[in-house]
């Protein structure tokens, strides 16, 4: 139900679900035009050090869709760098990456 399945040692990969996704798609739309429908999902690797954030953003972004996308949310100061490389030597567009406080940040990766 929107969750991908990792083992019970491994962070949550997890669908992120508008509560009315009539209204949301609504305001997306006002905002900007959506050039795609794919799924985002979450992927929190807070409290793992390096480089255990690009591993695991690695592993979960084989299982989605190409055009979906993937929230990782971490606070680990050299995946700041490694995150957004890998994804560009991969063939994947960072579509946000936003700092949430001064030592966790947040980088949405679409599958190239």
């Amino acid at each position: 139900m929107g969750f991908i399945t990792l083992p019970k040692r491994r962070p949550t990969v997890e669908r992120q679900v508008p509560q009315n996704p009539s209204a949301a798609h609504a305001d997306a739309e006002a905002q900007a035009p959506q050039t795609d429908s794919g799924a985002t999902y979450r992927l929190d690797t807070i409290g793992q050090v390096c480089p255990f954030p690009l591993v695991e953003a690695k592993r979960a972004i084989e299982q989605i869709d190409r055009g979906d996308r993937l929230q990782i949310d971490f606070d680990c100061t050299q995946a700041t760098d490694s995150i957004p490389a890998w994804a560009a030597s991969a063939g994947h567009d960072v579509t946000e990456f936003r700092q949430l406080d001064a030592a966790t940040w947040s980088i949405t990766v679409q599958k190239g």
